[in-house]
């Protein structure tokens, strides 16, 4: 699924510590994670994200992390040994035309996609295939970045996402972010 690819090295620029400051992912995620949940990560870099979803969903819940570069597995990997959430966490390498996640077909009760939506080729395709990966009223967390995604791009981009049968329930406010958080219906 690759259009324009974050190179793997600039991870560790994204998953700085110093990021926390202007998104912080416990403030941004919590309100929609709770124990014991199923989660997809498309493009988790190094973790940014991930650690902190692993923590919030407990050693009851799962976090399934897609990405395309083997590197950036390799990284987040790592990073998951060293905080010891390996037990919660699952690294996938999808492939240039499909996320493969057939076999989390409707078992997913949450989604992340963030700054990554931009970088795929076939957003509608991604989009159906994160949809057929939920339970039913599964959410979708969107954020692309101001820099890369005008705002009429974003909502196509959420217009996409509705034509899969998502409807927007949140536009959070994330610094530099366009952002949108959207309920499967």
């Amino acid at each position: 699924m690759e259009k324009h690819i974050c190179p793997w090295y600039l991870g560790y620029i994204l998953a700085n510590p110093l990021r926390r400051l202007y998104q912080n992912p416990e403030k941004i995620l919590s309100p929609y994670l709770k124990q014991g949940m199923k989660v997809l990560e498309v493009g988790p870099g190094m973790g940014f994200f991930s650690l902190p979803m692993a923590r919030i969903v407990g050693a009851s819940g799962r976090i399934f992390c897609i990405d395309l570069q083997e590197k950036m597995l390799q990284s987040l990997r790592r990073r998951t040994m060293k905080a010891n959430l390996l037990g919660r966490m699952e690294m996938r390498l999808c492939s240039e035309s499909s996320l493969q996640i057939a076999d989390l077909a409707g078992s997913i009760d949450f989604a992340l996609a963030f700054a990554v939506i931009h970088e795929v080729p076939d957003q509608k395709l991604l989009l159906k295939e994160i949809y057929s990966s939920f339970k039913k009223d599964g959410l979708l967390f969107i954020s692309e970045p101001k820099g890369h995604v005008t705002k009429e791009e974003f909502e196509k981009t959420c217009a996409f996402a509705q034509s899969n049968g998502m409807k927007i329930i949140n536009s959070p406010n994330i610094r530099g972010s366009h952002s949108a958080v959207l309920r499967k219906i």
